[in-house]
Order: structure tokens, then sequence, then C-alpha cells
């Protein structure tokens, strides 16, 4: 069914499935064009930028994902998971004669909500994270599940000893990479599964031994795709001082130019049946979605994992099902709609924020814990509840309310401090223009007497000590002792860029492009892919690359 979009007048149109579920669940059918909805979802979310900030409970100085300057309250993770206070204390009688969202956001701007969004019990030694679960000894990690000893990251699933990486999936020991499965040692890598033992890798599988090396499979001693023999390869290796920035940086520059000669498959992944978008592994039925694993019957999702029959969910699975229109659910997460940063078996929620630790049938709500058949915060009996909410939802289906995600002002960032920019990118004028705030950032001067030496062998112990200046942005920057354990382990010179910028650099890989028609760069038949004829990269179709690559 084909609507028009209320903000762009652009043209789109509703998949059966969506159209069905709205139908079965008498919600309006969308008025807003599917990627401005995805954009908003994510305009929800900030992992990665943290401020100093006050928790309004102890009054002691925290770091916070919200920024302080913004009308909200904010605790503590220790003490908003704690039982010295209640959501309950902060419940609100519906109003039928006031709009919802007018009623919720008083509520929101009451409640207190956590400084960071984690699962506290399972975080250990891990104080500078957050979007986390399941983290040990991990240091400026963000976004991610299960990991060990992970430094300067974001989305990362079950790995250990990784560090610069972005989306990383069941690796170990693995440096400045960007989307990689299954693999060991692994360094200046991007693309790549099941590959070990290797320097500059684009888009292989199952390599070992390999350097400079391009869409190879189960291969090993490959040098910029030429076969060597074990001594050839380790001889060409020994040639390199990659402990060395100075020719890191060189062979940076010279792998990148040579990757460009070589074709990419219109859509990046593995096992995926009946799906489009891109970055698609063992997925089935997922249409127009990225970064989405192991999941099914999924419809214009990012981020995902372990996901099945949801609609509009950025962020981000593990065993998540029938979420439509939600940021940042999982962890057994059941039958969500309208939601943001609710999880850990929570079933049965509607417009509900900070919703967690088992709570279920609730609607409206902030910050609740363990609670069942609440609205704005106030608690019914399951025969109240039931009687109440078709009455309210029929009341917002007269104010136009009704399927509507949370009003922009509901959000406590700027757009350019949310992940929204990260997939959906827009200049400071874009941003203000379309009704997002935007924060511009300020770099003290400063000027460093510490010279960062070239070789990891001349990196002495009072770098520790010593405060640096990023090369790139201008700002400060320390060295930590576990950060500067693994450069020496594994001869990795001193980066000059700081943690956090080297981050953004990684976050190019985030940007959506929707899906659509051009012809293979190599037989001509046309493909639906997010790379259009007007983007530089050689695009297969699957035939032809698989009779290339393979």
């Amino acid at each position: 069914m084909q609507q028009t979009c209320q903000l762009t007048g652009k043209k789109f149109t509703v998949s059966d499935a969506e159209k069905a579920y709205c139908e079965a669940n008498n919600i309006p059918l969308p008025t807003i064009y599917p990627f401005e909805r995805l954009r908003r979802l994510f305009y929800f979310r900030n992992r990665p930028n943290l401020y100093n900030s006050k928790c309004a409970f102890s009054n002691k100085s925290i770091l916070s994902c919200i920024p302080p300057e913004k009308n909200f309250k904010v605790y503590d993770i220790d003490a908003w998971e704690s039982d010295k206070w209640d959501g309950l204390d902060y419940g609100k009688d519906y109003d039928f004669k006031r709009p919802f969202f007018e009623q919720l956001y008083e509520l929101l701007v009451e409640v207190p909500m956590p400084n960071l969004s984690m699962v506290r019990g399972s975080v250990e030694n891990s104080d500078y994270t957050n979007g986390i679960t399941g983290a040990k000894n991990c240091y400026l990690l963000f976004g991610s599940s299960f990991n060990e000893d992970c430094l300067f990251s974001r989305s990362l699933w079950r790995s250990r000893d990784l560090v610069d990486c972005f989306y990383g999936y069941d690796s170990e020991l693995c440096y400045d990479c960007i989307y990689i499965r299954n693999c060991y040692q692994l360094f200046y890598s991007s693309r790549c599964s099941n590959c070990s033992d290797s320097y500059f890798l684009e888009n292989c599988q199952s390599c070992k031994n390999c350097y400079g090396c391009v869409n190879l499979n189960h291969k090993e001693y490959y040098f910029y795709n030429k076969a060597l023999t074990k001594d050839e390869y380790q001889k060409k290796l020994s040639q390199i001082d990659l402990s060395s920035n100075k020719i890191v940086q060189e062979e940076k520059e010279k792998f990148n130019k040579f990757k460009q000669n070589f074709p990419i498959k219109y859509i990046f992944g593995s096992q995926f049946e009946n799906s489009s978008g891109n970055y698609l592994q063992n997925t089935k039925n997922c249409l127009n979605s990225y970064f989405v694993s192991n999941s099914e019957d999924v419809d214009h999702s990012i981020h995902i994992d372990n996901a099945k029959n949801c609609f509009f969910m950025a962020c981000y699975g593990s065993k998540a099902e029938l979420i439509y229109n939600c940021h940042a659910a999982g962890d057994n997460a059941y039958n969500l709609k309208f939601c943001t940063d609710c999880w850990d078996n929570v079933h049965d929620l509607e417009y509900c924020k900070h919703t967690s630790h088992g709570s279920g049938n609730s609607f409206g709500c902030v910050s609740l814990k363990r609670k069942n058949y609440c609205i704005l915060n106030k608690q019914y009996s399951k025969e109240e509840y039931n009687d109440l909410i078709p009455r309210i939802k029929k009341h917002m289906l007269e104010t136009g309310e009704y399927g509507q995600f949370f009003p922009l002002y509901f959000s406590p960032f700027y757009y350019n401090h949310s992940e929204a920019n990260d997939y959906f990118p827009l200049t400071k004028e874009e941003a203000l223009k379309m009704g997002f705030p935007w924060i511009d950032e300020k770099t003290p001067r400063f000027d460093m007497t510490y010279n960062i030496p070239d070789k990891i062998a001349d990196a002495k112990d009072d770098i520790l000590e010593a405060t640096l200046k990023c090369s790139l942005s201008g700002k400060k920057f320390k060295i930590i002792k576990q950060e500067l354990e693994f450069y020496r382990r594994n001869n990795i010179p001193i980066p000059q860029i700081a943690p956090m910028e080297r981050l953004k650099l990684k976050t190019g890989i985030c940007k959506i492009y929707e899906p659509e028609k051009r012809s293979c760069n190599k037989c001509g038949k046309v493909i639906k892919t997010t790379y259009s004829p007007q983007r530089p990269e050689i695009v297969y179709c699957e035939e032809c690359y698989l009779k290339e690559v393979y």
C-alpha cells in the first residue's frame, strides 16, 4: 500500500507484512518515510559520547551519556538499579482531556533515568563503557555484548582482546578491524571471516598468514594476492617494519589503493535467504535491513543479532521477538511497541523507556523494574489495566498520537552526538532544518611536550603519565597500561590519534544507503543494491561474484 511521507512528501510503500501487523493491532499505517523512521529511532541512541555530570541521587561525580544541561534527572547506574527508590512513587493518573505525549513527557523529566545503558550485574571491571551486556576488563567499549579485555571499540559480540575494532563477532586478538567474524590475530583488516595471523585483508574468508589480500578464500602465504612459499612469505613480511607508525600509515595507503581494483558483491554477507539491505549474515526474510545476523522475518531493521518477527527495530536483539518501532530492545524482549531502552526479559510494553528487568504489561512508563500492569508509572490490577488500555488507545487515535514514535524533544541528545549521525549523517544546517538540536564542539588549545615515539620499542613506561595530543582533532588523550601492554605484545606502534577519534573514522561503514537498481559491472544484469550507480565501487551480481572469487 502506498503512502505519502508527512515530513518530506516522498512516496513509499507499506509492506504487506507491516500492513497486516498494523491491522491486527489496530495501529494506523505509518505516515513517515521508512528511513526517516529509522533515523528517529537512532536519534534516541547515544552510547559513545559521555559527559561529566552529577548523580541526582548522591550528588557524586559521574559520567553520563545524557548531557548535564538537558532537563532530565539522572542517577548513577548503581543507584538507579538499587531498591532505594521506586518508580511507582512517580505514578500519575491518565488524563483523557490532555494529549498522551504531554503527560508522558512530564513523567519523563521527573523520573530518574540511568546515566548509562547496561545490565550492571553483568559488567565487571569495565567502568568506562556504555550500552553493555556482559563485559569483563573492558575500557571505552560501546554497544556490545559478552566481551572480555576489549578496548576502544563498538558493536562487538562474544569477543576477547579486540582493540580499535568496529563490528566484531566471536573474534580474538585483533586490532584496527571492521566487520570481522571468527577471526584470530587479524590486523588492519575489514569484512573478513575465519581469518588468522594476517595483515591488511579485505573481504577474505578462511585465510591464514596472508598480507595485503582482497577477495581470497582458503588461502595461506599470499602477499598482495600472489601465492608464495612459506619462506618467501616470511621474508617479505620481515622486510616490513610494522612496529613503526610511519610504515603502518604507508602500508595502509598502499593497500587502500590496491583494493579499489577488486569487485564487491551486491550485498555483503552470506547465507541470506530472501533478504535485502547490506551486511547480512544467516538471515531469512530480512528485508531492507543492515548489520543483521542470525535473524528471521525482519523488516527495516539495523544492528541486530538473533531476532524474529520485527519491524523497524534499531538495536539489539539477543532473542528478541515481535518488536515494532523500537530502539534498544533485547535479552529475551517480547512484544514491544514504540519503546526505547527496554531489555532483560521484558514483554508486552508500549511507549515505555528504561522499563526493564522482567517488566511487562505496561504502557507509557519510565524507569520501572520488575513491574506489571502499570500506566504512567501507576500500578493497576490486571482487570483495571485491561479495561483502561483500550480507552487510552482510543483517545490516542483521536489525537493522532497512537502509532507515532516519541516526539523529537523526548530525546536528550544532540543529533551529532546521537548515533543517528553515524547511520544517517546530516550537516548542522540540515539537522537544524529538520528540527534536531546540534552542539558545536570546542577543543581547548594544548601544546604537547611529550613526543610520541614512532616505534613501539621506543615507548617507555613514562608514556602512561603523559598527556598526548591527537594529531587529527587536537584533543588530549592518555595511554592506559592495559593498552600499552597490548601494543607491546603485538608489536603495534603507539597511535597518534585519540581513541574516540579513531572510532569516528570507522563509522563510515554505518552509513545507510537505500537499495536501488544498477547493472552488474561484469554481465550487465540489473541488480538491486545499496551501491548506487554513482558510487565508484565495482559491483557484481551473485553469479559473477562467485565465479570471480571462488
